[in-house]
């Protein structure tokens, strides 16, 4: 039965009532006061003092009148409960039972009754609000007559018994001695209130210390008037105790939670000595015994040349102890190095590592070895080095030293081969075997090929410059305005208009003035043809790079500045994962990154018939939550479909079944690049970057995003300990704190399509406007999604790859500014 069948009228929903008259039954919005009032009672003027009402199963009490609730004034709408008592005029009412569907009130009429049963007006008190005085209705006395009578039926039915021999005085001493302990006992005894137990655990030790009597019978503690202190005990939790007032009549509730003690889990690393984090917090050593609060933590181990070991332990608490075995990988392996001669000098990693031979510590990965020994040839190698490996390297011979030949040529940067093999550009430091003839080949585009020999003599320096002779045709600079400042593939060529003999290759032009736009062309000579490049320069004033730019469908785009970063995450930082290279990006061109992800409203334009399916019967197909259940080529086409709408160039071309970013990128929509994506999601100000999207440390922040909290309940393999936000799927867009540029939602949600294709090796050198791979089989994936219960997936470095659609993928799209 839903809240909102319960809710609507019907014969479901019932009051039923008692009252002196008798037994009826009412709806569930009936009235109560003087005449005219479904229930009426003495005592009252005409009119209604309570209104009943049903609230999604929930019995209310809303006063219309003064009237008093369990002793109290009642001022604002209460809810039903078991045992309260409304005070009304010359009446009480009793609530008797109370459910979502039935409510039955007791109405006793307090004028006109020989006699009436005490109220037992039985209330919920909340302790540790200050105390408030009660209005107690105590039985009524029997009269001084109704005494009498009692005594004279006594008093005749005595006549009619047989006389009895006259006992002794002692016995009717002892006699009324044990009435009046009885009596006393009696009196004690009703002179106790019933204060009803509410404790967690159920089977904790209850005492009232300072308190002479006290009967304890199940979840019911019996007490004399007064104040008491009402304590909980159990082993292996922290004792708890509560201060309360009882009155007499009144009865109330003690409720207590004892928490749980620490709980001591035994650590065994086999004698690796490491730091242990719980939570992100230094919390002791291993091996060894940690006392951690109970509950499920993320527990990290740190040993020097050992790999982070982390893990998820469910602390039991309460004083108990438990175990973890933990096996910690070794970070770092052996080198041994052995030389011919020996004594040779070695280098690992550029750091002096001694002569050989020699056994080198040194952590796993790619390792640059050189070995030299004076007058002999230098070796140098790069090896592999897996963690806890003992690695053997020789015996290296040493020969006699190359010749050491400089190449330079006019104009640099040709390409040179030698001997058929390609050795770099100009300028190059080459060493040559020595004894040997070698043969240079010096090529570049738009020039003539240039060719000599050599003979390399060992230990000889020899310089050779290989002067290239021009095969192009004239170019010519003219525009509005002249005199501006022209550059030939960066290099300055003075003022224009200009005319100059240049190699038939493409060449970049740039023509630049102080306050004027730079106008920029590439230019590719063909020999014995002239060409002119004409230009026209923009004034700066004419030309503003706004903030926010809205796609012709409304869709919001933020503009993300130009700058350098350190992409990807350090080997030692917690959580790293191997596929997270750690190199320097440098972003040059603006870029207008949009502001959320592409909602179903949005993508629906582009495919009216797409759905983003249900997840445990709660929609993923809502208008303004993210679209999922999109392959790549699914976002790359609502791209081109979007350039379309705003009359822009195209991003992606369609071969066959898949599209291909173009090279050069337009200006059109398209993914954004794995570097732009984490450059926009870690900036906080120029040069500023953060870690995680909250900040650089755990704990994770309260409303970092929709990622797997308390909410999700047992939907989920693993939600993150202690978050909550609202959401057990995916959430509509823009619900959490957006980041520094405006941006929301690049941590949780949905992870989102990136243009790149995933590899994962990522190359350490520095780059600039990186856009990957030119072809592979799986694209990037980034930032966390509904189902991420892992602070290590939290960080903003992490990355992954994948192939196909799924229920926590969607996308965003990004454009260059200019």
């Amino acid at each position: 039965m839903t809240d909102g069948a319960l809710a609507g009228a019907s014969t479901y929903a019932q009051v039923r009532v008692r009252e002196p008259i008798g037994e009826r039954t009412l709806g569930e919005t009936p009235t109560l006061g003087g005449e005219g009032s479904d229930i009426v009672v003495p005592g009252v003027d005409p009119g209604v003092v309570v209104q009943i009402e049903r609230r999604k199963g929930v019995w209310i009490f809303r006063p219309t009148n003064r009237v008093r609730f369990n002793g109290r004034l009642l001022t604002a709408a209460r809810d039903a409960r078991r045992h309260d008592v409304l005070a009304v005029g010359d009446a009480q009412i009793i609530v008797t039972e109370v459910s979502r569907t039935l409510l039955r009130l007791d109405v006793c009429h307090l004028a006109g009754n020989a006699t009436i049963s005490p109220a037992g007006a039985v209330s919920l008190i909340e302790h540790g609000d200050g105390d408030e005085d009660l209005l107690i209705e105590a039985p009524r006395v029997a009269t001084a007559a109704e005494l009498q009578e009692a005594r004279e039926r006594a008093l005749a039915a005595s006549r009619f018994k047989p006389p009895r021999p006259p006992l002794p005085r002692s016995f009717w001493t002892k006699v009324a001695a044990a009435a009046l302990v009885a009596l006393m006992v009696i009196g004690l005894i009703a002179q106790l209130n019933s204060v009803t137990l509410d404790i967690e655990p159920k089977d904790a030790r209850v005492r009232v210390p300072g308190t002479w009597i006290s009967l304890h019978a199940s979840n019911d503690l019996w007490l004399l008037p007064g104040s008491h202190v009402i304590r909980a005990e159990h082993e292996g939790y922290v004792p708890a105790q509560t201060n309360i007032a009882v009155a007499r009549g009144i009865s109330a509730t003690a409720r207590l939670r004892l928490a749980k003690l620490p709980g001591n889990v035994r650590i065994d690393t086999s004698s690796v000595a490491a730091v242990v984090s719980v939570d992100g917090v230094e919390m002791g050593r291993a091996p060894g015994t940690v006392s951690m609060p109970a509950g499920v933590h993320t527990v990290m181990l740190r040993a020097p040349r050992y790999v982070d070991y982390i893990v998820s332990v469910d602390v039991q608490g309460a004083g108990a102890s438990q175990d973890l075995k933990a096996v910690l990988q070794p970070s770092w392996g052996t080198i041994q190095i052995t030389t011919i001669p020996a004594g040779a000098h070695i280098d690992v990693d550029g750091v002096d590592s001694g002569v050989a031979p020699k056994v080198v510590d040194a952590p796993s990965g790619v390792r640059q070895i050189r070995i030299s020994a004076p007058g002999l040839k230098t070796w140098e190698s790069s090896v592999v080095l897996k963690a806890g490996e003992a690695l053997n390297v020789g015996p290296i011979v040493l020969g006699q030293p190359d010749a050491q030949l400089t190449l330079t040529s006019v104009p640099s940067g040709a390409e040179v081969t030698v001997g058929g093999e390609h050795r770099g550009r100009t300028p190059l430091d080459l060493d040559l075997p020595s004894g040997v003839e070698h043969e240079l080949v010096v090529n570049l585009p738009g020039y003539a090929t240039w060719t000599q020999k050599v003979l390399a003599e060992s230990g000889k320096k020899v310089a050779v410059v290989a002067k290239l002779e021009i095969v192009g045709a004239r170019v010519t600079v003219q525009g509005e305005p002249d005199g501006a400042q022209l550059f030939i593939d960066g290099v300055d060529r003075g003022r224009t208009p200009q005319s100059l003999e240049l190699s038939a290759v493409e060449h970049r032009i740039e023509v630049r003035k102080q306050g004027w736009v730079a106008f920029t062309a590439a230019v590719t000579p063909s020999k014995g043809l002239d060409r002119t490049i004409q230009y026209r320069l923009v004034s700066e004033d004419s030309l503003i790079i706004a903030s926010t730019v809205y796609t012709q469908t409304g869709y919001m785009l933020k503009l993300v500045p130009p700058g350098a970063f350190s992409m990807g995450s350090e080997r030692r930082e917690q959580g790293h994962r191997p596929n997270e290279g750690f190199r320097r990006v440098t972003l040059k061109r603006p870029v207008y990154f949009g502001a959320t992800e592409v909602t179903n409203e949005q993508f629906r334009r582009f495919e009216p018939n797409h759905t983003s399916g249900v997840v445990d019967r709660r929609s993923l197909d809502l208008g303004d939550q993210p679209v999922t259940q999109v392959s790549w080529n699914d976002a790359a086409a609502y791209c081109n479909w979007l350039s379309g709408r705003d009359n822009l160039p195209v991003a992606y071309d369609k071969k066959n079944d898949d599209y291909v970013l173009k090279r050069p990128v337009t200006m059109g929509y398209r993914l954004p690049t794995e570097a732009e994506w984490e450059y926009a999601a870690r900036y906080v100000a120029p040069g500023e970057f953060r870690r995680y999207a909250w900040g650089d440390a755990l704990p994770v922040s309260s409303d970092v995003g929709n990622i797997a909290g308390a909410e999700t309940g047992n939907s989920l393999p693993a939600s993150l300990p202690g978050y909550r936000d609202g959401y057990p799927v995916v959430a509509p867009v823009g619900k959490f704190k957006p980041s520094a540029l405006g941006l929301q939602d690049l941590s949780g949600n949905v992870s989102e399509w990136i243009g790149d294709y995933y590899f994962s090796y990522v190359d350490p050198a520095a780059v600039i406007d990186p856009l990957g791979a030119v072809d592979g089989t799986r694209h990037v994936i980034r930032g966390a999604n509904w189902k991420t219960a892992s602070a290590t997936d939290l960080r903003l470095a992490a990355r992954d790859g994948a192939d196909e659609a799924s229920n926590t993928i969607g996308f965003r799209v990004v454009r260059y500014a200019e």
